[in-house]
């Protein structure tokens, strides 16, 4: 019996390599698109204002939420979307302020986050199919009657976005659009991050991609909101924080300049967690909404 030659052993060492390398991309890139089911300890009902519990069903599960009444009968109504394995009871602190000025705020959980039903699977398309399923479950509801806004922080605000571009077919049309500390591009985003991290991250987001497209569905440009802004029809509002260190302020730029009119707010004194502990967030939005909804 002959023992393997050379060739032989380096061609196998190859194949073996290459089929670690292989298995080991297809499982980074399935635990990074893994929901966490993180859940948080503050309530809507936590700001002692009339509260409204919901359930919205989908097909891969139901979502639950809370619509905040900020006033005794129809107002405006903010939808706020968390931000990426976060949670409903997050935004309550980027509520506050717009309750207290009198609009309605409705808080949810995306599936696989919070109190809503468990999925194997997040991405800005779950994130933006999970809004639209809420945003026409809040066109309902005859207190929503004077109009309502799509406001979400990191990834939550690039579901706005998305979602008022694939409402329009439908006729969903929202009175504004705000987001806080969003990508442009969530992918770019993520190429970002993970070159932050010391990865090879160009080359590998061409790798990782192709196991996400059966996950995503949607092609890449669909993703992004600075490809979607001639279907959005609606006033943006775009507020960051200038030491926010996971999404670059460049994201902001980018976004307020795909809309014509587009309107953005550079915070100072915030980075992409402290955007509510800062006065000029209450500022910008609260702003915005007034003129928003004078007109």
């Amino acid at each position: 019996m002959t023992g393997f030659s050379s060739g032989e052993v380096v061609g196998a060492a190859l194949l073996l390599a290459f089929v670690t390398g292989y298995l080991w991309l297809r499982g980074f890139a399935r635990r990074f698109l893994r929901a966490k089911g993180r859940k948080g300890d503050r309530r809507a009902d936590s700001l002692g204002m009339p509260t409204t519990p919901f359930e919205v069903e989908r097909p891969e599960g139901k979502i639950r939420g809370a619509l905040i009444h900020g006033a005794a009968g129809p107002a405006p109504t903010v939808i706020i979307t968390h931000g990426w394995q976060s949670h409903a009871s997050d935004k309550v602190a980027y509520a506050e302020p717009l309750l207290h000025a009198g609009y309605h705020v409705a808080l949810f959980d995306t599936l696989g986050h919070g109190e809503s039903d468990a999925t194997e699977f997040v991405s800005a398309r779950h994130f933006t199919e999970d809004l639209l399923a809420v945003w026409r479950w809040a066109t309902t509801r005859p207190e929503t009657r004077p109009g309502i806004v799509l406001a979400g922080h990191s990834l939550g605000g690039t579901a706005a976005i998305l979602a008022a571009a694939e409402g329009a077919a439908e006729g969903l049309i929202p009175r504004a659009i705000v987001t806080m500390g969003s990508p442009a591009d969530p992918v770019l985003g993520t190429q970002e991050w993970l070159a932050s991290k010391g990865y090879p991250a160009a080359l590998m987001m061409k790798a990782v991609y192709r196991f996400w497209r059966p996950i995503i569905v949607w092609e890449r440009d669909r993703l992004k909101p600075v490809k979607r802004a001639s279907e959005v029809r609606a006033p943006l509002l775009v507020i960051h924080g200038v030491k926010d260190r996971q999404i670059g302020v460049h994201h902001a730029r980018a976004l307020a300049e795909s809309i014509p009119g587009a309107r953005l707010v550079l915070l100072d004194d915030a980075d992409h967690w402290s955007l509510p502990k800062s006065e000029g967030y209450r500022r910008a939005i609260l702003h915005f909404l007034k003129q928003i909804f004078a007109c």
